[in-house]
């Protein structure tokens, strides 16, 4: 089992009634079914669902989903029911770290020195009252002192959270993971973490998020995949500036055939979550939320659409909260999309089944053919064929000239007629369709729009 296309789903926000303090039940998710397989989505990421005292981050009991939303049975019925209908669910881990009501922090609360869990949590100083009222102070998420960090080197919080995994597994029979708050966690402990949920289940998905860093570290630990914040800032950047170098390097550096770092990984490809501005809000010209989605679906990773974004919402992260990027699924309303953004939801359905009936575009590898300020070229190379992607971010039609002996060079024996194709279509338009001439390709490419080639008869 893996991922091809993932929904990401914030069911605290999503599930609120809207202009109410009340919640739906877990089960009422169900109802995007329909919705998600017009997507041709195969997953959805439920974000954080077990008993919290507010965001579903302080987590205050592993165990148990969420009273707001239901009971255990409730989500159970969900998970059955998604998979059913032919879908993988994922689950939010918070395991970083607690609120101050989980039963660990609450015996250390009542009994300081002489807790059996005083071992639990991070850096702990009996000396030094926090800024909450506690006796103590414990190392913590980001300086919130209501998030106390686990001491993940402690061998009994390591077999209870991987008791707590084993339990997900067994319980709800869900297929994967996202752990939050991966980069700040004890290697060590992912590595054992993803050892004992490979042992029990080899094709377990397992996904941290990381903000920072070398993505390399915490697969090289086990997990099967980290989110690629890299690729999500350099894509919506380079949009902005008219600066493609930016994006272009990003994805030098990661995934080249020859020296990407993460070359042949499946990174967490996203545009929006829960945590950043909604892609709409983010780009100065609305008109290029179109190419972003482009880009989106024809670049290496596992896409991950967060619900609303396909009908454009406009939210920027700020502010005493987040909940603006967590908001009620019943706010959407009918399913309208922003002004100059009506087609968005049908091109985005079109991307995905572009991407998910190719090959090279689903699974390939990355090699750049051209970069300039405001156009970006790219292969998807595939034993099965090559995918030739262009980009054009300039607001009038550009003309490409491919030198397609460049790209194959040797390898043209491989294609139709034992030499380099001469005939070629786009798979965002079938009636696109280009004749080479000495090896070249030449073709028009819309303002602000892109084409993906691929010879003729593959």
């Amino acid at each position: 089992m893996r991922p091809n296309h993932i929904y990401h789903v914030f069911p605290l926000g999503a599930l609120k009634e809207r202009n109410s303090a009340g919640f739906k039940n877990i089960r009422e998710l169900t109802n995007l079914i329909p919705h998600l397989q017009d997507l041709r989505m195969d997953s959805i990421l439920l974000g954080p669902i077990f008993k919290s005292e507010t965001h579903g981050y302080d987590v205050t009991d592993m165990y148990q989903l969420d009273p707001r939303l239901g009971n255990n049975e409730d989500l159970k019925q969900m998970v059955r029911d998604f998979h059913e209908a032919g879908f993988h669910v994922f689950f939010d881990a918070v395991w970083n770290h607690s609120s101050r009501l989980h039963f660990a922090y609450r015996d250390l609360r009542e009994k300081g020195r002489n807790s059996p869990y005083a071992g639990w949590y991070r850096n702990i100083q009996f000396d030094k009252p926090n800024l909450c009222g506690d006796s103590f102070t414990v190392d913590c998420w980001a300086g919130f002192q209501e998030l106390p960090a686990f001491n993940l080197k402690n061998p009994d919080v390591e077999r209870e959270l991987i008791h707590c995994a084993e339990y997900w597994m067994d319980e709800f029979s869900i297929d994967g993971i996202r752990i939050d708050a991966a980069q700040d966690m004890d290697l060590g402990f992912l590595r054992h973490l993803a050892d004992a949920c490979h042992r029990k289940r080899a094709d377990f998905w397992m996904m941290g998020e990381v903000v920072f860093g070398d993505p390399q570290q915490w697969l090289s630990a086990g997990l099967n995949s980290v989110t690629n914040y890299q690729t999500y800032k350099s894509c919506w950047s380079s949009l902005n500036d008219g600066n493609m170098f930016e994006l272009a390097y990003n994805l030098n550096q990661l995934f080249d055939d020859k020296g990407g770092s993460c070359k042949g990984a499946r990174l967490q490809l996203f545009n929006e979550n829960h945590d950043v501005s909604r892609i709409y809000s983010v780009l100065k010209d609305k008109g290029d939320n179109y190419l972003q989605h482009l880009l989106f679906y024809t670049l290496p990773g596992v896409p991950t659409l967060y619900y609303g974004e396909e009908y454009a919402l406009d939210a920027k992260k700020g502010g005493c909260d987040d909940w603006n990027l967590r908001p009620p699924m019943s706010s959407l309303g009918s399913g309208k999309c922003a002004a100059g953004q009506e087609n968005l939801l049908s091109e985005i359905q079109h991307l995905a089944g572009v991407r998910l009936d190719s090959d090279a575009l689903r699974d390939g590898g990355y090699q750049q053919e051209f970069v300039h300020s405001q156009q970006l070229a790219f292969w998807r190379t595939h034993p099965k064929g090559d995918a030739l992607v262009l980009a054009n971010l300039q607001d009038s039609p550009v003309q490409f000239e491919i030198d397609l002996k460049k790209h194959y060079g040797n390898r043209g024996g491989s294609l139709n007629c034992g030499g380099i194709a001469s005939h070629w279509h786009d798979l965002l338009n079938s009636q696109t369709n280009i004749t080479t001439k000495n090896g070249k390709l030449t073709v028009q490419i819309p303002a602000k729009w892109g084409c993906v080639l691929v010879p003729s008869g593959t």
